[in-house]
């Protein structure tokens, strides 16, 4: 019976510091802002957007998938941050992303696009991604884990050069 009371214990603590933790404020970047979220969200720390630097971005957490993309035959390892999380993070509450990239390039990316686990993928094979590379930051897919991604309509929604997310 006690160790059950103590997993329950642990499982309220977690949910309180967890809704804490989305409630808590964003702080402002201390580096370069490497990308700017606008639209519906609940967290901001700018004039109705959520600005972020490279540091406030990583500490949403770390994934990483193998894969294919349409630019390369060979499995590449992409490593970022979970879309998802940044989205938690700052509330988002809409139906949609529009991505933009720094050369103007516009995608829009459906909410449903979460259940791929997409990330913003700030490394590939290890390298850390500049401007040159489609950096610092890429929207990347589990192309290879989902046959379904392996189509046109997704292939337009690896948004590289990725400076901006507005969700509508």
């Amino acid at each position: 019976m006690r160790p059950l009371i103590g997993l329950i214990s642990f499982a309220i603590a977690m949910g309180i510091s967890g809704l804490s933790y989305a409630a808590e404020p964003l702080p402002l970047p201390k580096g370069p802002v490497v990308l700017t979220v606008s639209g519906k969200i609940e967290q901001t720390n700018g004039k109705g957007v959520a600005l972020f630097d490279m540091e406030m971005l990583e500490a949403l957490g770390r994934t990483s998938f193998a894969t294919r993309s349409e630019l390369s035959e060979v499995p590449q390892l992409f490593e970022g941050i979970p879309l998802r999380a940044l989205l938690e993070r700052i509330g988002a509450q809409g139906k949609s992303l529009r991505a933009s990239a720094l050369n103007d390039y516009v995608a829009i990316i459906p909410m449903e696009d979460l259940r791929f686990e997409p990330i913003l993928a700030t490394k590939v094979n290890g390298r850390v991604l500049t401007i040159r590379d489609k950096g610092p930051l890429w929207i990347t897919y589990p192309r290879d884990q989902y046959k379904v991604l392996q189509d046109a309509r997704y292939d337009a929604r690896w948004v590289w050069q990725l400076n901006k997310l507005h969700i509508e």
